[in-house]
């Protein structure tokens, strides 16, 4: 009997966990699903600007990549690339 309980209370946690995780996930550009520890690394090959371009032919001028465990925003358009300097410039001053 003792189980059942213990049953319920984890997937009530489990259910409460995701409910969580979506709200509180941040919205992120397109990209490749990377692997748990070494991220989009098997994308890269030893022409890493072909494969970028690649990608971004693909997910478009702005994309999210892992490198490893970082999180990488990709700017490879020119327009996307002044749209992004123009309204994070506070932060590239320092």
């Amino acid at each position: 009997m003792v189980w059942i309980w213990a049953t319920i209370g984890l997937l009530v946690l489990v259910h409460i966990l995701q409910a969580w995780w979506k709200k509180n996930k941040k919205r992120l550009p397109p990209g490749p699903r990377g692997f748990p520890v070494f991220g989009s690394l098997h994308l890269l090959g030893d022409l890493p600007y072909r494969d970028l371009h690649q990608l971004a032919q693909k997910y478009g001028g702005i994309l999210h990549i892992w490198l490893g465990v970082v999180p990488t925003i990709v700017v490879s358009s020119p327009q996307a690339a002044e749209l992004f300097l123009k309204n994070t410039r506070p932060c590239f001053c320092n």
